[in-house]
């Protein structure tokens, strides 16, 4: 039986027999499919259509699927099926000598709005790394990173009040570091950064739109002036099947 539920579907038959095992096969017919006949948001043909297309069993053609999904391709939505992804967004790592426009603040600036703003006491988490005794006034900044209008990540940075008079009243659309050294010459001269996989918990889920469980990639980053000061500490969460982080290295 062929795959009805999609008749435009140009499916490359496979070769019983071959060196290469069925579901790698099959595996590579799925990427051609998604590749050159469908496009992000379309729906894959079920695994049953593909076990009766390809007289397969249901555990080759899911480990084709999964090998797929595992490569960002495509997405599976419980009770809903199998979806094909946009591509992966390229970010830059942050390294010795350039960390300022990389990761998020790397991304086109059209694509990123202040999610909110305002100022909070500081709490241990954050006011302690930033040299804050509790209760201290802190601005604290949300920006969303949307593509093609999805939400994909957001970052929250907090900025110590006493170094960034009427913060809040700037436009705070462009890198943050780039605002506080352009209009309070406070130049960030070094950071500590830490990158770490998480799940996603109610709220964060709710900020890009996935379920609770969803994995995510999390970037801390404590921003240093020259002297040492702390000047920023932000956290940014990305989607961890939107994107992938690349570095070059040299010796």
């Amino acid at each position: 039986m062929s795959v009805q539920a999609e008749p435009d579907f140009k499916l490359h038959p496979l070769r019983q027999g071959a060196n290469m095992p069925l579901w790698l096969q099959l595996k590579h017919a799925l990427r051609d499919l998604v590749t050159f006949e469908l496009r992000p948001g379309d729906k894959i043909p079920s695994e049953s259509q593909l076990c009766s297309f390809y007289n397969l069993s249901r555990i080759t053609v899911r480990q084709a699927i999964t090998s797929l999904c595992d490569e960002g391709l495509l997405h599976r939505q419980q009770g809903r099926g199998t979806y094909v992804l946009s591509p992966r967004l390229v970010l830059p790592l942050a390294d010795q000598n350039h960390f300022l426009l990389s990761g998020f603040d790397a991304s086109d600036p059209a694509n990123i709005s202040v999610f909110s703003k305002e100022i909070v006491e500081a709490a241990d988490w954050f006011g302690v790394p930033l040299g804050l005794a509790n209760d201290e006034p802190v601005f604290k900044i949300r920006k969303i990173l949307r593509i093609d209008g999805d939400a994909v990540a957001f970052r929250t940075s907090f900025v110590p009040c006493h170094l960034t008079p009427n913060l809040l009243e700037q436009d705070l659309t462009p890198p943050l570091a780039l605002v506080l050294e352009r209009n309070y010459h406070h130049a960030a001269a070094e950071a500590d950064e830490v990158i770490e996989f998480i799940i996603a918990d109610e709220f964060r889920g709710g900020m890009l739109g996935v379920p609770e469980g969803h994995p995510l990639i999390l970037v801390s980053r404590l921003v240093f002036l020259e002297s040492r000061d702390p000047l920023e500490l932000s956290r940014t969460y990305y989607k961890a099947d939107r994107f992938r982080f690349e570095r070059h290295l040299t010796r």
